[in-house]
């Protein structure tokens, strides 16, 4: 059975699986971030913002557009975006309706003004 496949998809929900990484796509979402802008939204020190986004730019996930000494963020492809939404979206459901982690998961944004517009 050829297992190489499913390892690259399973390095991919690595990347994915830590919060702090899914707030910093969440922020990116919503339109190009520097790493003082994640540090400061995120609550984490710049140094620790910065090996997120590594694993998150290993998996090809964000990308950093260079301008001048500085680095915006962003998401490689609106996809990125779809599968948190979908993962979010599975979470909810299988939450019961009146509980209280439901309730405080659907108050958290979308992962993008798109999704959210679309929704």
């Amino acid at each position: 059975m050829d297992t190489a496949r499913f390892i690259l998809v399973a390095e991919m929900f690595s990347a994915l699986s830590h919060p702090k990484r899914l707030e910093i796509i969440s922020h990116i979402g919503w339109g190009e971030r520097g790493s003082g802008e994640l540090a400061d939204l995120t609550g984490l020190s710049k140094a620790n913002v910065s090996q997120h986004l590594n694993v998150l730019k290993a998996r090809a996930l964000v990308y950093c557009e260079k301008a001048g000494t500085s680095c915006r963020y962003r998401v490689t492809s609106p996809k990125v975006l779809e599968v948190c939404d979908l993962i979010r979206q599975i979470v909810l459901d299988q939450m019961e309706t009146d509980s209280e982690k439901r309730k405080s998961l659907t108050e958290i944004l979308p992962f993008s003004r798109e999704r959210k517009e679309g929704a």
